[in-house]
């Protein structure tokens, strides 16, 4: 009997401290993108099943349910990509040259600032109660970054900065990242970490580029909304975001390039991809029928197959039907688009891909190069086939090649010889499926579950606020004063001065003598 009350005492003091310490937390999502959505997703939902009152802007539509509250932004990315149709009219299907992909990433981003600014859901955030209490705020630096001024709207609780992109190449600002660009190719770039002279020369051009871009033209733009949103008393978002107390991003040292990353900087990729994601009895009947494996064709969230006209769909349904011995599934917004397809393929508008990757008989995913996507893959050894379009995902299918785990085919190649070569070698070669049984390995083979890892984090900047041994005291030094600059500077002015005096006594001497 005593040991029962016992364990009911603990039971009872266990709940309390998990009440007690229940805190207001505000996620600032900020990118119009399903597959971002489910990356933070996994985050704010073990946040609050952890006992934790969850207020969240979003793109996606979700209940709000006790303790999590969604702030919805309706058909966000469709408003930005009929803004940028409008500017652009260019569909092009050439690849985009590192100069362009920089150009138009920021372009987008700006695009995004500017209208999700005006959302109401932003103003009914700016007035709730002056005295609300937000024990801590999570921002997806992804972009969005004129949101920074609720930190100090909230009296300036802790910062967590967040990004399923990657490590992005701008992380640097909010903490200090040593960045060498002989090594480090610039995600816009296909270089790998061995870079020639010329590529060496041009990694630091676009280096350079995306420099300006970011700070020097895109930031005072942002600068300039947060003032005219949060008063032109507000700090600068350059000084809010190196408050950042921890950073975490989508990257593993398995599969991305050496990096070198500061204590406050954590890497979380893959957090993602163990959620429950059932396959449904019409799938499972579909991938039981007899053949060698499963082919995963999927463009993600943001590019739609169906826009990119019905030759190259015809050209990716042929290439399908050469190949009965596999079954094919096909996420396709548009299947009403085809009167009858092959008894081996399977269209629906949205596909469990995490579910599917999962699944053994799964033999190959083409995919567009996205990074979630891509770890996904990795994780469960699967080869790919990357068709890049944007950003990241040239870069991306570049590793993939790079690493043996699959090859890259460009929009513009996207014909049925070239598909159906790149299928057939991808397929009937072991090394592909060997390479990508060894990424895995490399990948799954961690101390921590990487989501694990990121509420640890999450949980310590509750407990403890803020993290100043972790923060680099470069963040307010100049660059002179981190390179040293003013060292070397110095030692050349004594040298030059003991030179000085040196060469003045020898000429003294030599007229003595």
């Amino acid at each position: 009997m005593l040991a029962r009350r016992g364990w009911f005492s603990l039971l009872v003091l266990s709940c309390a401290i998990s009440v007690c310490h229940a805190e207001n937390i505000l996620f600032l999502q900020t990118t119009p993108s399903r597959s971002h959505h489910i990356w933070n997703k996994q985050i704010f939902d073990r946040l609050h099943e952890n006992g934790h009152n969850l207020t969240i802007l979003s793109f996606e539509l979700e209940q709000s349910i006790r303790d999590k509250t969604f702030l919805l932004v309706d058909n966000f990315y469709g408003k930005i990509i009929n803004e940028l149709t409008d500017a652009s009219g260019n569909d092009s299907t050439d690849p985009m040259s590192p100069f362009e992909n920089i150009v138009n990433m920021y372009g987008f981003y700006e695009m995004a600032s500017e209208i999700l600014m005006k959302e109401p859901v932003v103003l009914d955030l700016l007035n709730y109660p002056k005295d609300f209490k937000f024990h801590m705020i999570v921002h997806d630096f992804t972009m969005g970054q004129f949101l920074l001024g609720f930190v100090q709207r909230f009296d300036n609780p802790p910062l967590v900065s967040v990004s399923a992109f990657n490590a992005p190449s701008y992380t640097t600002f909010l903490a200090d990242i040593p960045l060498r660009v002989t090594t480090m190719p610039n995600y816009a770039a296909d270089f790998g970490t061995s870079m020639n002279l010329i590529q060496r020369l041009w990694n630091t051009f676009y280096w350079c580029v995306e420099y300006y871009y970011r700070q020097r033209v895109f930031m005072s733009r942002e600068n300039r909304r947060l003032r005219q949103i949060f008063g032109e008393n507000t700090s600068t978002i350059e000084q809010i975001e190196r408050q950042s107390s921890i950073v975490l991003v989508n990257s593993d040292f398995s599969f991305d390039y050496h990096q070198a990353l500061p204590p406050n900087v954590i890497p979380v990729g893959g957090l993602h991809i163990q959620r429950s994601d059932n396959l449904g009895p019409e799938l499972q009947t579909f991938l039981s029928r007899p053949s060698k494996g499963t082919v995963v064709f999927s463009l993600g969230s943001n590019v739609k197959v169906e826009e990119l006209g019905y030759q190259i769909n015809q050209a990716i349904l042929q290439t399908f039907t050469s190949f009965p011995d596999y079954n094919f599934v096909w996420k396709h917004g548009a299947p009403e688009w085809f009167n009858t397809v092959p008894e081996n393929v399977i269209l629906r508008k949205w596909i469990p891909q995490s579910g599917l990757l999962a699944d053994t008989r799964t033999k190959l995913l083409i995919g567009h190069g996205g990074l979630l996507g891509l770890q996904e893959a990795l994780w469960y050894g699967i080869p790919v086939i990357g068709i890049p379009f944007f950003a990241d995902q040239y870069q991306n299918v570049d590793k993939l090649e790079r690493v043996g785990v699959g090859l890259k085919l460009l929009l513009s190649d996207l014909n049925i010889a070239k598909l159906r070569q790149s299928v057939g070698s991808v397929l009937g070669d072991e090394k592909y499926r060997r390479n990508a049984h060894f990424r895995a390995k490399l990948f799954r083979t961690q101390p921590q579950p990487p989501l694990e890892r990121a509420i640890f984090w999450l949980e310590k900047v509750l407990e403890h606020r803020d993290f100043p041994h972790l923060t680099s005291p470069t963040l307010d030094m100049s660059p002179v004063q981190i390179y040293g600059l003013d060292l070397v500077l110095g030692t050349a002015l004594i040298f030059a001065v003991v030179y000085k005096i040196s060469a003045r006594l020898l000429s003294f001497a030599n007229k003595d003598s």
